[in-house]
């Protein structure tokens, strides 16, 4: 009896939702044969929350390589361009720094990094003792290298920024700080180093 009785309302209900879907079908037809944006228009509230959320995350997801931490930044010996230190880690022995130089100026700027292949004017200091870039076991510098005619130069746009990097003996682990010596820049000084 009581399965005959749910029978019986799950008939009706699905007969009026059968006679709703045509009528709902219908008004669904006209509206996006009419207006084609007003269909979209409703799918687009359901789309919309996944769409914000999806947004952020790209925009979140892409600033970060575009302006990562800064430990120190400072003005280099060219007009409008600036160094940023943005890695300075230590492991294993190695100290890994990298730089952004930054051109802020409105105009390009050519921005010459080595000169002469002057590797040995690029160094650190942790206490008094100098670290000066590490060579791989075939003498090369673990830097980026210079041309055949011993430089190392690039073109930079207005807001365009070049990344260069360096391999370092490690300070030891109680030196917390280092600073920064190089040709192009006056001295960046207080570095935090992260790692062991």
């Amino acid at each position: 009896m009581l399965l005959a009785g749910l029978l019986c309302s799950c008939s009706k209900q699905s007969s009026s939702n059968a006679s709703q879907s045509p009528g709902a079908t219908e008004a669904v037809q006209p509206k996006p044969a009419g207006p084609a944006v007003a269909p979209p228009a409703p799918a687009a509230p359901s789309a919309a929350p996944a769409a914000p959320s999806a947004a952020p995350d790209t925009v979140f997801a892409a600033a970060p390589p575009a302006s990562p931490s800064v430990l120190k930044s400072g003005e280099t010996n060219s007009s409008g361009v600036i160094a940023e230190v943005i890695q300075c880690d230590r492991k294993d022995g190695v100290l890994s720094l990298r730089v952004h130089f930054r051109n802020i100026s409105a105009k390009k700027t050519y921005f010459t990094v080595i000169n002469g292949r002057n590797y040995e004017k690029y160094y650190l200091t942790a206490g008094s003792k100098k670290y000066f870039i590490l060579k791989d076991s075939e003498g090369t510098y673990l830097t980026p290298l210079a041309d055949g005619a011993g430089g190392l130069g690039v073109d930079l746009d207005a807001g365009a920024q070049y990344t260069w990097w360096a391999k370092f003996p490690a300070p030891p682990p109680d030196a917390k700080e280092v600073t920064l010596y190089m040709p192009v820049a006056p001295p960046l000084e207080d570095i935090p180093i992260s790692g062991r």
